[in-house]
């Protein structure tokens, strides 16, 4: 019940922005509940979703132009990069460092998705994207 009004609350109402949310949601809370043996294994699913979820958002905002892609770029990075130092700290051993991390991130992440997502999500429908159109607008803006 409380996952889903976690979800709830991060809805922007763009289905394939929701879904992105939901599977880092459901990977964090993964890492949240996995023993010692398997929290680096866990983080690394994390990472490697926050990964590929950050560079999709920051293909649609190159290929759209949105005027705070800047700013919404070099949070993904910091972030990212921040992530990373939590795969080396599960690997030695230091999960506490992990878990202190994942209940930060939770609350990074929330405020994110309500502050810059929703903006993205915003101008993504005043622009009509779609993501099946977005290789076609990137490589037209390459060109």
């Amino acid at each position: 019940m409380a996952a889903t009004a976690a979800l709830d609350a991060l809805s922007l109402d763009l289905p394939f922005m929701d879904e992105a949310h939901g599977r880092f949601m459901g990977l964090l809370a993964i890492a949240d509940s996995a023993d010692d043996r398997n929290l680096p294994d866990a983080w690394r699913d994390l990472v490697a979703c926050a990964s590929e979820s950050f560079a999709r958002e920051d293909s649609w905002m190159d290929a759209t132009g949105h005027a705070s892609r800047r700013d919404h770029h070099l949070q993904h990075r910091v972030v990212l990069e921040v992530m990373r130092e939590g795969m080396v700290l599960a690997d030695e051993g230091q999960w506490l460092h992990v878990r202190q991390m994942a209940w930060q991130l939770r609350d990074w992440y929330c405020k994110h998705v309500q502050t810059m997502d929703a903006a993205l999500a915003l101008h993504l429908r005043g622009t009509r994207f779609a993501p099946d159109r977005a290789a076609a607008a990137l490589a037209a803006a390459a060109a």
